[in-house]
Parts: C-alpha cells; structure tokens; sequence
C-alpha cells in the first residue's frame, strides 16, 4: 500500500507509462493501458491526490545545457549539526547547479548531484558551498561519466 492507496496492475500500468513520458494526453495514456478515458483520469488523479505521482516535469540533458561535468559528492555532517540537515537540504536544493539531493544512512550522510560547468567550477562548488559550512565535515566527489535510465521504477 503506498500513501493509504493499494496500487493496482492497472496503477502500475500507468505509473509506468508516465514514467516514460509524463506529457502523454490522458486519451493516449488511456489506449495504452485499455482503459476508458474517464476511467484513466480518475486513476491518474487518484494516484495524485494520495500522493504516489508528485508532480511533471522536463527531463534535461545537463551536458546539452552547458555542464559538461556531473558528480555525485558525498557529504558527512558534523555529529553537533544533525539538527541543521533540514536547512542544508533546503539550501543545497536551491543552489545553482544542484541536480537532487540525498540523505543516506552510512559513512556519509548526504549525496548530492551537482552539474557544473568545468572542473574548475565543480571545484568552486565544493568550496564555497561544502567547505565554508562548519557544519560539514568530510567530502568525497565522484565523477559521472555516463548516466544510463531516466525513468521511475515502479517497485513490484
């Protein structure tokens, strides 16, 4: 059960079918999964409502749009800072160049996805907005060479 609502074959069918491309009309995404147009918009605002879909969006390419460097740095925060990980989320969504970020259980406690524009600007990113926090501590940067998928995975 997700959200207080028990998805359906048809709900995953959708779910799916969204994944791939959240700009389908409800009259194709309802041939697609055979169901009644009327039917498909009342499953699709159902899903909505009890949040299971959170929203559209466009997809971009971060190397079309002028990154040609991707990481994935991996952030420990202080033990006497636990308190303030809502706020640096909140300020690391809202950085320039911040793809999603991540709180992880393990060594570190957050991931995020950065695009940047050179080496250089990746390095600028860590300093300026990882090494001047005193609620940070350690940082590991890896490089993103190639990303392969895009689409949701609907848990079975």
């Amino acid at each position: 059960m997700a959200n207080g609502i028990r998805l359906t074959p048809t709900d995953r069918r959708i779910l799916d079918e969204l994944a791939r491309d959240g700009r389908l009309s409800n009259k194709e995404l309802a041939a697609r999964v055979e169901l009644p147009r009327s039917t498909c918009h009342g499953r699709v605002r159902a899903l909505e409502d009890a949040g299971v879909i959170r929203g559209y969006h466009a997809e971009l390419d971060p190397v079309a749009a002028g990154a040609a460097v991707e990481a994935l740095i991996m952030v420990a925060v202080k033990d006497d800072a636990r308190d303030l990980v809502p706020g640096i989320t909140a300020r690391l969504r809202g950085t320039p160049g911040v793809q999603r970020v991540y709180l992880i259980g393990g060594v570190h406690d957050l991931v995020i996805h950065v695009a940047c524009e050179s080496v250089p600007a990746l390095r600028d990113f860590l300093r300026t907005h990882l090494g001047s926090d005193p609620a940070l501590g350690q940082t590991q940067t890896q490089l993103i060479f190639e990303q392969h998928g895009g689409a949701a995975v609907i848990p079975a």
